[in-house]
């Protein structure tokens, strides 16, 4: 009766934010294989995986083109979740997300640091929004930075069948 209790707590509409826990069962619900097609009409395809004892989320994204693989490393610290990206360009940006207060079912992932910087101007993400649009559709906008400009990509992924 508890676990109900706390699971309910987690997705009623509260207006305040539905805490850690929330955004990293979301992460989790995340396994296994998701498809999409980017704006130059490419295929690629992100895989999602726990980790690390159930202490991480590995999510990789795979282009069928021959590009470089990048992976993202999710994780709790404490009140707040961290992505951790191993950037193709050599970099790897940490991101650090407070509870999701819009419940569930979006996280947003917002710079904190990074390693391997050739100079601030060089390219790089800087932002990360995950949206869980429902159990097989999800929108993920990465913004990244270059010249002190942003640019936002924007990835809208189905779920491949077997999930």
């Amino acid at each position: 009766m508890r676990s109900l209790f706390l699971a309910l707590l987690l997705i009623l509409p509260s207006g305040k934010a539905a805490g850690p826990e929330a955004g990293w069962q979301m992460l989790k619900s995340l396994t296994g294989e998701w498809h999409a097609v980017t704006g130059e009409g490419k295929d690629m395809s992100m895989s999602y995986q726990v980790i690390s004892n159930g202490s991480a989320v590995m999510e990789t994204l795979k282009a069928p083109d021959g590009s470089p693989f990048m992976v993202t490393v999710y994780h709790q610290d404490g009140d707040a979740l961290m992505a951790t990206h191993y950037c193709a360009a050599g970099n790897q940006p940490r991101m650090r997300a407070e509870p999701p207060a819009a419940g569930p079912k979006r996280i947003v992932f917002r710079f904190l640091d990074i390693t391997n910087l050739k100079s601030p101007g060089t390219a790089h993400i800087r932002h990360l929004t995950l949206t869980l649009d429902d159990a097989s559709h999800m929108t993920q906008e990465w913004t990244s930075r270059e010249g002190g400009k942003d640019v936002k990509m924007i990835f809208r992924l189905t779920r491949s069948a077997g999930k």
